[in-house]
């Protein structure tokens, strides 16, 4: 599709297939198209919204018919804005996975129970085995559930979790993550079953080949030991990749103890790596309980000189609601002239941007303090009314890990409406300052 005549092939693809979508949804087509801005000049505005208008048609020609159209991902690749899942719904470091050409392309769809799910591509670098998706519904978007794995034919069960956002309200970009406990082959065949979607129980299978490319990897052994009292660690391994980091570190500590020990890891300019979870397990050895789990943080930019682990100790939900902070918009934040909201002894987060835009806002933001990628999560729009808005199935973008930008998409605003932007106060890690290690990485 061309973007500068992307309304006249819409009209001409819809025109060709009268009998393809209901009057409601040709109803709400075609308002939409002349609803839009005149084409004099064509704008950012106008092109997003035909990118969205694109994806909805797109989304109710493929399940609302008989319709026999090309994979899915192939053709939402034709609209402007959308390369791939990975590069739409993916993490920072999917992204650059996507760039360096290290993701598989896979494109097999199955529709069962009116629900069509197509996985569009996968990625295995060793530590992360990503899968990307699409869902279309005529009856909205809805969560994987009870879904099954096998590698080469034999059954899997890895810790893992799911993201993506919205294209519109029948098409969802989604992202599983599994955590591999184990080494994978270099080669190998990935069975993907889900059984139910939302509370539709059905059968969606794909079976397809993944490679595992490793050949731009970092691997670092430090078994550097550190103890404080009657608690050991023990970082094992580190491993950097295009796509992510990860640690493998050993904790030693008494049985009744139950303090859980969480890491940030920060490289030799003071950036710190945004957090990405992880799993493991434990044993116990008479009165000691040892417990090995991976880590697993963003990619680095380039591979730092040393790394600094920092132990926190999480001290879990506190009783006492944390206090809020509140700043009026009046005019246009701008990079020089931010809206500044505090979040208490821990920094502080800046609105450096707002775009109103035809279909959505787009707020652009950057934080500051001892844990900025925890710091951006806390944010909200409060209207005249007092009115809480946050699109919780919209996933916010890290747009610069080094100076921690990020930007997150909130429902359609007027340009005149007076907004309110909220943030939480939020307290300083518990760092342990005497378990605290830094690792040289050697060329």
């Amino acid at each position: 599709m061309n973007p500068d005549k992307l309304d006249e092939e819409l009209i001409e693809l819809i025109g060709d297939k009268p009998t393809v979508l209901p009057d409601l949804v040709r109803s709400r087509i075609d308002s939409t198209l002349a609803a839009l801005p005149k084409k004099r000049h064509i704008n950012r505005t106008r092109k997003l919204a035909l990118a969205s208008l694109a994806a909805a048609i797109l989304g109710l020609i493929l399940l609302g018919s008989g319709f026999v159209y090309p994979a899915m991902a192939s053709a939402l690749k034709q609209i402007p804005g959308f390369e791939s899942v990975f590069k739409f719904a993916g993490d920072f470091g999917l992204k650059t996975a996507d760039e360096k050409g290290m993701t598989t392309t896979i494109n097999q769809r199955v529709t069962d129970q009116g629900i069509t799910v197509e996985v569009s591509e996968a990625m295995y670098d060793g530590v992360r085995l990503t899968v990307g998706y699409l869902q279309t519904s005529l009856n909205g978007i809805q969560e994987l559930g009870d879904v099954e794995y096998e590698i080469n034919g034999k059954h899997v069960h890895f810790p893992g979790s799911g993201s993506g956002s919205r294209l519109d309200e029948h098409t969802y970009a989604g992202v599983v993550e599994l955590n591999p406990e184990v080494e994978l082959p270099k080669h190998f065949q990935l069975k993907m079953t889900v059984f139910r979607i939302g509370s539709t129980l059905g059968k969606w299978e794909f079976s397809f080949p993944v490679e595992k490319i490793t050949s731009d990897n970092k691997v670092v052994m430090p078994m550097v030991t550190k103890t404080y009292g009657n608690l050991s660690l023990i970082i094992k391994k580190i491993v950097f990749t295009p796509s992510s980091t990860e640690m493998d570190v050993e904790i030693k500590r008494p049985s009744k103890v139950n303090t859980f020990i969480n890491f940030h890891m920060i490289d030799d300019k003071g950036v710190h790596l945004e957090p990405h979870g992880g799993g493991g397990g434990g044993r116990t050895e008479g009165d000691f309980e040892i417990s090995t789990f991976k880590h697993q943080f963003g990619p680095v930019k380039d591979i730092p000189k040393t790394v600094t682990i920092r132990p926190v100790i999480d001290g879990g939900q506190s009783s006492v609601l944390p206090k809020e902070t509140r700043v009026l918009m009046d005019g246009s934040p701008t990079p020089e002239h931010p809206l500044v909201l505090s979040q208490g002894e821990i920094g502080l987060l800046k609105i450096t941007q707002v775009e109103f835009l035809k279909d959505k806002t787009l707020v652009h933001y950057q934080t500051e303090g001892n844990e900025p990628h925890m710091q951006s999560n806390p944010l909200w729009i409060e209207d005249e009314s007092g009115k809480k808005y946050l699109l919780l199935d919209k996933r916010t973008e890290l747009i610069d890990p080094v100076l921690y930008k990020f930007i997150r998409e909130f429902p359609v605003f007027r340009g005149d409406q007076k907004l309110t932007f909220v943030t939480k106060e939020l307290p300083k890690p518990d760092y342990v300052k005497e378990l605290e290690m830094t690792i040289p990485i050697s060329p």
